[in-house]
């Protein structure tokens, strides 16, 4: 058996010949998560206009100017007393206070109006998105929450406050989004606890002639009507 040696050319590793090389893709999955911003005292007081900012203002516009429309008649003034020799009899009359109010708020009012126009403009000139349409709808959705509470409140002289609290909390948080077993029983729980303290133990008054109850043997309705 002949071994034939090669030169020591033909000896390099083939590691030499072909180097090994990795390629990372460009990209990457990052999770940057913001710092925890501490809370400081003068962040109390710092004011920036944000989304919304011009839509809240005509909000407060149409309030101040509903309230000066009502000024005469709701404040005193239509009755007011001024030719007294004391100040301090015309200061102690019941429309002072509103006026004092006005004449501060309607001011206030127009000038955070123009001040909210001039920020508009500005995040138009800049190409800043504009979100009002979004913030109008989530102030609008949250008029369905209000519906629930006239339903609620309705509810009570039908099917009783303990049936009726018991029910739109299970539906609320099952509502909000928490649907599992887990929340459904502490909902329930706390909604029994919250009839406990507040009807019977403080003994807040409820709706009384329950229509639910009628049906119920007498000792039970009696029961029912002091208790839940």
């Amino acid at each position: 058996m002949k071994l034939n040696l090669s030169s020591d050319n033909d000896f390099k590793s083939s590691v030499l010949e072909k180097k090994f090389s990795v390629k990372t893709s460009s990209s990457q999955i990052s999770c940057i998560i913001p710092k925890e911003k501490k809370f400081k005292v003068e962040n109390l007081f710092e004011f920036r206009r944000i989304t919304g900012d011009l839509t809240l203002s005509l909000v407060f516009l149409l309030f101040v100017i509903f309230l000066f429309l009502n000024f005469n008649t709701e404040s005193g003034w239509d009755t007011r007393n001024l030719p007294q020799k004391r100040v301090g009899k015309i200061l102690k009359q019941q429309w002072v206070g509103p006026l004092l109010c006005m004449v501060i708020l309607i001011p206030a009012t127009f000038i955070n109006l123009y001040e909210s126009f001039k920020s508009l403009k500005k995040s138009q000139r800049l190409k800043i998105p504009n979100k009002i349409q979004y913030e109008i709808s989530q102030w609008i959705r949250s008029i369905e929450f209000i519906v629930y509470f006239l339903i609620y409140t309705f509810a009570i002289e039908i099917f009783g406050y303990l049936i009726s609290t018991m029910i739109f909390a299970n539906f609320l948080t099952f509502r909000l989004g928490y649907r599992t077993k887990k929340w459904i029983l502490t909902s329930t729980i706390c909604s029994f606890v919250v009839v406990i303290i507040f009807r019977s133990i403080l003994q807040i008054k409820t709706p009384v002639n329950i229509w639910l109850y009628k049906y119920f043997p007498e000792n039970i309705e009696v029961f029912m009507k002091i208790y839940f």
